[in-house]
């Protein structure tokens, strides 16, 4: 036999023996795996921009509820895809990943909602908008502190008749929420939006008695380049309270009307 087709079996030989090993060891582990018992439960919940919407308690109670104490029990008894399921169906979770480890430890890793604003509704009703645009429901535990969103508020969903039909007017609020939250100038300006029987959003600054009139949406990023141009040459040298209303839905101009 030649010598090079010899070395290449006895090549191949061997990674086909190292791959059956390995094979074999891997379901030594995961059949030991499997009748292991719990050890220990870890719970990790991100507190991303201070929200603490959900606590450790809250998720060690819920876990009890769904599989009592995992503690003791056989890891292969405890379905981990079906608690992680339930986990990310909590109106406060944005994401959930459960697992365990080679030390029988089942580790629970928690993502919450990020809340941007809190919206009342002209029905009475009032809920947050989360970083992703969606409804998000309160809590009685932790208030963020968000912009305010009042007045004429459009509906989440359309009237139309069709299921998960996003209202492109609530889209449109979201956008200027967002464009608000991402820049630390404006962030720092606002805290409330006011959306009037016209649909045009007023913003109210958290220094000085003005209004600001932004129009329905339009150019925002032109008349934020205006704002804050006119906040920092214009009436950064006079009283603030001298306006009533600051309106800048005019092309290249910026309105004031005196008190």
């Amino acid at each position: 036999m030649n010598k090079k087709k010899y070395s290449a079996i006895i090549y191949s030989g061997a990674w086909l023996l190292l791959i059956s090993v390995l094979a074999i060891s891997m379901g030594f582990v995961n059949n030991s795996r499997k009748k292991a018992k719990c050890t220990d439960l870890l719970i990790t919940i991100d507190a991303e921009e201070g929200n603490y919407f959900i606590s450790k308690d809250d998720v060690r109670s819920f876990i009890y509820e769904n599989v009592g104490d995992p503690i003791g029990q056989s890891l292969e008894e405890i379905n981990l895809e079906s608690l992680e399921f339930s986990l990310k169906e909590l109106k406060v979770v944005r994401d959930a990943e459960v697992y365990s480890d080679l030390k029988g430890r089942i580790k629970v890793d928690i993502e919450q909602r990020i809340p941007i604003a809190r919206v009342f509704f002209t029905n009475g009703s009032s809920s947050y908008m989360d970083d992703k645009g969606e409804l998000m429901p309160l809590s009685s535990k932790y208030t963020a502190r968000v912009i305010v969103i009042n007045g004429f508020v459009p509906q989440y969903y359309l009237n139309d008749g069709e299921q998960n039909s996003v209202n492109p007017e609530w889209y449109k609020l979201y956008s200027l929420v967002t464009k608000i939250r991402e820049d630390a100038f404006l962030l720092a300006q606002f805290e409330q939006i006011y959306i009037n029987k016209h649909k045009e959003y007023e913003l109210t600054p958290r220094v000085g008695s003005h209004g600001i009139l932004l129009g329905k949406g339009e150019d925002v990023d032109m008349k934020f380049k205006k704002l804050e141009l006119f906040y920092k040459e214009g009436i950064s040298k006079v009283d603030w309270n001298k306006y009533k209303q600051i309106d800048l839905r005019f092309k290249d101009q910026v309105v004031c009307v005196k008190r």
